[in-house]
């Protein structure tokens, strides 16, 4: 016998795909805001998606107009897009295409029901109906107009939303918090339903107004013996009818605290400190209880007004009279329509409104883009040569994908020109469970869509165990005192005490970071490392394949052999390093380091679980130079000689300093190939340094590499610094080839850049791997940036300046709000949202074949959320993939400009720039 609410759990997890997938925002991974609508086309998926939430689509249309001054959208673009969809006869001598360019360029006006009086009685209409011709036209429109519908009444506002929310809030965010609370909530090992009803159950319970009467009915549930599910069916009634969108509405009420309540459902491991129990279902049964309470108290909002049915067709008609003025049509012409061709005119014109234009002057801004893209990367592939160099590279280094990183490449291959980069996922294909010598607890460093299956834990090295103990006790005393300092604080004795006798010593180093950023920081440092000194340390990351017991909770502790063997083949072998090595072979993780600053973790890897990928780079370089694992790597085709040594490292995307590790392992035979190698990344950081400070308005346009250095030095250690770094505000491309594709071109830190190399892939499974790992990752990013960017307020954070962290978990606009998720308008600002284009070095056989057989990718590709274009490997031809099928790249490419060095190219620009040719590169 079935249940009666057996569909209750399969409805909350349909529900919980509408809600927010952000998790704690300390481990903050980008991903499609719209996730729960990726199984559609991207077109239909924005506009359900806002009418779902009330959001916006695409950029307001004031933005494409703008545009279309700058010339950023051209006339042929607008053209090149309405030519590829159908084109009727809408009226008499007017076709779909002539409308629809009329509407767009000069461009049809918004009219609404609310101004339209004003406007034709004192705004613009008034002074063009001083003309006859204008005013007679408008008087035939009006006159053919049929009278407007009367429109359905507004539903009333939720009742007691303005009443629930503030103390619904508090809850959660105290059940949630991961230590900035001095006192826990108690009972929260219990689950939120349960500890808020215990919590309204103890005496003296303070109670809003309109609230009154919310701790008997939590009272009534707890005799009852009540839970969640019985509070939620109860709530919902028999019939299942109306479920999903009672629930809908309720869960939409607070997307923010609710999605938060789903991620940590499903992956409680995202907590930072003390992981409490959560689901979805405590969290509606609290708010639902609520919700009782609030509708006895009848709180409910009243329906905002209707505009007049007059107002309603007057608007309609001053549409209606623009789309007819801008065809340049009279009103005998109007008046002389059959009434057929005037019925199909009014429905081509009203179907063009204002998201329909947006479309359409969105399909024209990305084509300008695209065709920029291409045409540079075609006419620089007629000039590359792939023929192997006569002598292994002076030093071969590995960057993550991410688009930061292309300016640091470019900036190290003009430095020295004798340098080999690539670039792969930032994780290195090491996935693991990762604890350093000083994390209180492991992460899992590698993609949100893997689960390690390997721990690596971080120990003092042989004869450090003196240094390391000594500096757990001294930083467990600072602890202590921290916290006794912050606890007095709190005090009614000790809290007045410590106030006058500290406040003033605290105004010292407190003046000193705001005025002095850089040279506070490297204070800081300098006696961390004289009274903590960091013992040299080794990594755990070796296993016997005999000794499955060696197990960190359900996971091998280290990697066996063949294993270690495995990960390094996987990246060297489909970026085409197989042999040939230099002496030297770098990889760089990458992270970010800026203070007061929430969103850090935004910064870092997305390939690394939004953590930093340093050990990751450590432990590939570990494994690659160990013999056991070079000599099973020959089987796997992979010859690794003897003279070359691997060294893992850290490059730092917001202060632009770069750390390699275990340098002292490095051999005496390798030490001048180091030298000049550090020499070469110090040289090539100062000068990507520079090129990033001309989008900050804080530099001065004409300063020195070093100057610049010390600029964003600085920038990453201001207390008050809003934008640290751009951070991924200029993705918009993603090459998947070989460097010679894109080296010596300058793509402005907008490119992804993943090695691939085609040649040593005749059956695509390399390709298969790498758009299965890098697809996700750089389309969750670009997805992520472009809806924050047309819709800051809803579908990112808003402004920083409102911004309060709570429990550690999230941030708030003041004291409470529901919790802000995606990205905040200081982060977004510079970013240009168009869909990221792939430029992938493949036939259109092989690429199906993968899409194939990824669903995932598939997704993604079919649906549009992502474009893509090939480039044939050995012709070079480019074609664009459309509908399930593929257009060759128009025109030829022009000439591209060519410039000494990447300074000379940028120098004085803040806005993007075309791709060029940096000769001191290539």
């Amino acid at each position: 016998m079935t249940e009666p609410h057996a569909d209750l759990d399969p409805l909350l997890k349909h529900l919980a795909h509408l809600l927010p997938a952000q998790g704690p925002i300390g481990v903050f991974i980008h991903h499609n805001t719209l996730h729960a609508f990726q199984h559609l086309p991207f077109e239909q998926a924005v506009c359900e998606a806002a009418a779902v939430f009330g959001t916006e689509p695409y950029l307001a249309e004031e933005h494409y107009r703008e545009a279309l001054r700058r010339k950023r959208i051209r006339a042929e673009d607008l053209y090149a897009v309405l030519a590829k969809e159908p084109n009727p006869e809408v009226a008499p001598g007017i076709d779909r295409q002539e409308l629809r360019f009329a509407c767009l360029l000069p461009g049809v006006r918004t009219f609404d029901a609310a101004s339209i009086a004003w406007r034709m009685e004192d705004g613009d209409l008034a002074e063009e109906f001083r003309q006859p011709p204008n005013r007679a036209l408008f008087e035939a429109v009006e006159q053919r107009t049929p009278a407007a519908v009367a429109e359905e009444e507004e539903a009333a506002a939720r009742p007691g939303d303005a009443v629930i929310h503030p103390l619904l809030i508090r809850l959660s965010a105290a059940y949630l918090d991961q230590g900035l609370s001095y006192w826990p909530m108690p009972g929260r090992e219990l689950g939120f339903y349960r500890a808020v009803r215990e919590l309204f159950a103890l005496p003296a319970a303070f109670l809003p107004p309109g609230l009154t009467g919310l701790d008997r009915a939590f009272r009534r549930q707890r005799e009852r013996q009540m839970d969640g599910r019985a509070v939620v069916t109860e709530w919902l009634g028999p019939e299942a009818s109306g479920w999903e969108s009672k629930l809908r509405d309720e869960l939409l009420a607070l997307p923010g605290w609710a999605g938060l309540f789903s991620r940590l459902e499903q992956d409680p491991a995202l907590f930072a400190h003390n992981a409490v129990p959560c689901t979805l279902l405590d969290f509606l049964a609290v708010r639902l209880t609520m919700t009782q309470v609030a509708t006895a108290h009848g709180a409910a909002a009243p329906p905002a007004a209707a505009p007049s049915a007059l107002s309603r067709q007057r608007a309609r008609a001053a549409t209606l009279y623009d789309a007819a003025r801008l065809l340049r049509r009279n009103a005998a012409t109007v008046l002389g329509w059959p009434e057929t061709d005037w019925r199909r005119f009014v429905a081509e014109v009203e179907a063009f409104g204002p998201v329909e234009r947006r479309r359409v002057y969105h399909l024209a801004y990305e084509r300008w883009h695209e065709q920029h893209i291409l045409q540079g990367m075609a006419a620089h592939r007629r000039n590359v040569s792939f023929a192997a160099p006569r002598v292994p590279p002076a030093a071969q280094l590995f960057f993550c994908i991410d688009e930061r990183e292309e300016s640091m490449r470019r900036a190290l291959e003009e430095v020295d020109p004798r340098i080999a980069t690539f670039g792969a996922a930032g994780f290195f294909g090491v996935a693991m469970d990762y604890r350093g010598i000083d994390d209180a607890g492991s992460v899992a460093l590698c993609p949100v869509v893997v689960k390690p299956q390997h721990a690596v834990r971080e120990q003092p090295a042989g004869g450090e165990e003196d240094v390391h103990q000594r500096r757990e006790g001294r930083r467990r005393l600072w602890a202590r005192l921290v916290r006794s300092l912050s606890v007095g604080s709190r005090s009614l004795v000790r809290g007045a005490l410590s106030t006058a006798a500290l406040g003033t010593l605290s105004a010292v180093p407190l003046i000193t970071r705001v005025l002095a950023p850089r040279q506070y920081g490297k204070l800081r440092d300098a006696l961390n490392r004289a009274f903590l000194p960091a013992p040299r340390t080794e990594l755990l990351l070796m296993r016997d394949d005999a000794r499955f017991e060696d197990a960190v909770e359900g996971m091998f502790l280290g990697f066996s052999e063949a294993e270690k063997a495995d990960r390094v083949a996987g990246v060297l072998a489909p970026v085409g390093l197989t042999h040939q090595f230099a002496r030297l072979v770098v990889l760089l993780g990458h992270g970010s380091t800026s203070l007061n600053n929430p969103h850090e973790s935004a910064y870092d890897c997305g390939a690394c679980g939004g953590r930093r990928g340093g050990p990751n780079a450590r432990i590939f370089a570990q494994m690659a130079n160990r013999p056991h694992v070079r000599a099973a790597l020959t089987d796997r085709g992979v010859t690794i000689p003897q003279t070359t040594w691997f060294i893992g490292g850290d490059h730092d995307t917001c202060s632009d300093a770069i750390t390699l590790f275990d340098l002292d392992e490095v051999p005496p035979t390798h030490q001048n190939d180091l030298a000049a190698l550090r020499t070469s990344l110090d040289r090539a950081r100062a000068a990507n340094a520079r090129e990033r400070v001309r989008r900050f308005e804080s530099c001065p346009v004409d300063v020195s590499a070093a100057q610049a250095l010390r600029h964003v030095e600085e920038r990453s250690e201001h207390l008050a610094q809003p934008r640290q770094e751009c951070g991924h505000a200029t993705n918009a491309v993603c090459v998947v080839g070989r460097r010679e594709v894109t080296r010596g071109l300058f793509l402005d830190r907008r490119a992804f850049l993943v090695s691939y190399d085609p040649t040593v892939d005749s059956g695509a499974a390399n390709l298969a791997r790498t758009l299965g790992a890098v697809v996700p990752v750089c389309g969750g990013i670009n997805l992520e940036y472009y809806f924050s960017s047309v819709d800051n307020e809803r579908y990112g954070c808003g402004t920083k300046l409102p911004h309060n962290v709570t429990g550690l978990i999230g941030v708030m606009d003041g004291q409470g709000s529901d919790i802000r998720t995606g990205l905040p308008i200081q982060m977004v600002e510079i970013h240009e949202p168009v869909r990221i284009l792939f430029v992938i070095e493949t036939t259109a056989e092989l690429l199906e074949k993968v899409l194939a057989e990824n669903p995932l990718v598939n997704e993604f590709v079919a649906n549009r959320w992502i474009r893509v274009a090939i480039m044939d490997p050995e012709s070079g031809r480019i074609q664009i993939r459309r509908n399930g099928g593929y257009e060759a790249l128009e025109g030829a490419p022009p000439p591209l400009p060519e410039a000494a060095n990447s300074h000379d190219w940028y120098h004085g620009h803040l806005d993007h720039l075309p791709v060029a040719v940096i000769k001191g590169g290539a």
